[in-house]
């Protein structure tokens, strides 16, 4: 008898112990990163892409999350887990609102908990690691576009994030390196991704099980311009033949000032098309040869006649800030349009797909510009 009471003593002891492992290292883990977000506060110069009074950045390059108050950096919150990229569902970027906010959510997908849930976009949330209705918390494989993180900064970041406030999405492109057979389409130092190849867009609210079908996919890379940035210019990336120039507004389809070269790389062409400029490089005509790192105009915002593209609410007629970026794509085919037959579900009705397609643009005749352009 003695003896099972000292094993079932023996057992406790352990279980005590292990327990108390645990949570130290949870409380070890937690520590530091409270120390590495103090760390980084005091000593990151960072900025804000846009200043407005309240601000989020969700930097996907270092797993972060930044939180700007009047212009100055407030806080910095890790990211447990973001969704991987190239599928229909990767962690969406760009310019966006906080919207509803729930502290305790079901999601209506998967029988998961996504506490402290932030909507970022449509479907896509930022929220603690979900965890299963028996209390087990889901594996990293478990996929969805949302932004995951840990309980404690889940709380945090639902705390203190206000309807309304600016949320920006993006990629830093400070370690990027491109080959030495091509230059970047822009100053790399003073740009960042502000919409990745393949970023999906809802156009329809059909319910199902399958969301994808309500969403399109952005079939190129759009690279915006740092507050502070002196460089605009656009950059052919490689030795070609200017196919196609097609002026703002005339039958843009969106696209504004646009310059397509054909590129021969390894033995067959591939076509780099140059959107939404500002202005296009007078000396430029179609049939010119034009050498790499050759200007081929300035980055805007420009499409139907106007600068339409806007941070809000986009038309010829708002007065909100200009969405200034370049919108860069590497396709098959020398056209505006997909280079494969692709329809758009848009406004309501179907319509040929420019700059987005229904399904993965790879399927379309698209080239991922990062991709090709990386070592």
């Amino acid at each position: 008898m003695k003896i099972k009471i000292l094993v079932f003593v023996i057992f406790i002891l352990f279980l005590v112990a292990g327990l108390f492992l645990n949570l130290s290292k949870e409380k070890v883990f937690v520590f530091n990163n409270n120390f590495d977000v103090n760390f980084n506060i005091k000593n990151q110069n960072l900025k804000p892409k846009i200043l407005e009074a309240r601000v989020w950045e969700i930097n996907l390059s270092k797993n972060q999350i930044y939180f700007f108050e009047n212009g100055r950096l407030k806080e910095i919150i890790p990211i447990a887990y973001q969704a991987p990229e190239g599928k229909w569902y990767q962690t969406p970027t760009g310019y966006f609102r906080v919207g509803i906010k729930k502290e305790k959510h079901i999601s209506s997908i998967f029988p998961v908990y996504m506490n402290y849930a932030v909507q970022m976009y449509e479907d896509f949330f930022i929220h603690e690691i979900p965890y299963y209705l028996n209390g087990e918390r889901v594996s990293s494989d478990f996929t969805g576009g949302c932004i995951r993180l840990w309980p404690k900064f889940a709380k945090e970041f639902f705390e203190k994030t206000k309807s309304g406030d600016l949320i920006i999405s993006y990629k830093d492109l400070d370690n990027f390196e491109v080959k030495e057979d091509f230059v970047f389409p822009v100053n790399k130092n003073e740009f960042y991704v502000r919409q990745r190849f393949n970023n999906p867009l809802r156009t329809s609210w059909i319910s199902g099980p399958d969301r994808s079908i309500d969403y399109i996919q952005h079939a190129g890379v759009d690279l915006a311009p740092n507050p502070d940035a002196q460089d605009l210019n656009v950059y052919n990336i490689s030795d070609g033949k200017v196919v196609k120039i097609v002026r703002n507004g005339e039958d843009d389809h969106g696209l504004g000032n646009v310059v397509i070269v054909e590129n021969k790389i390894n033995e067959e062409y591939v076509y780099a098309l140059y959107a939404h400029l500002s202005e296009i490089n007078p000396k430029l005509k179609e049939g010119d040869f034009i050498k790499k790192g050759e200007i081929i105009g300035k980055v805007g915002a420009t499409a139907y006649g106007c600068n339409y593209w806007r941070i809000g609410e986009d038309g010829c007629d708002k007065n909100s800030k200009l969405d200034i970026h370049l919108h860069f794509e590497i396709k098959e085919k020398p056209v505006l349009e997909s280079p494969k037959p692709a329809e758009c579900f848009l406004n309501g009705s179907w319509k040929n797909c420019y700059g987005y397609v229904p399904h993965n643009p790879t399927n379309y005749g698209y080239i991922d510009p990062l991709k090709f352009l990386s070592k």
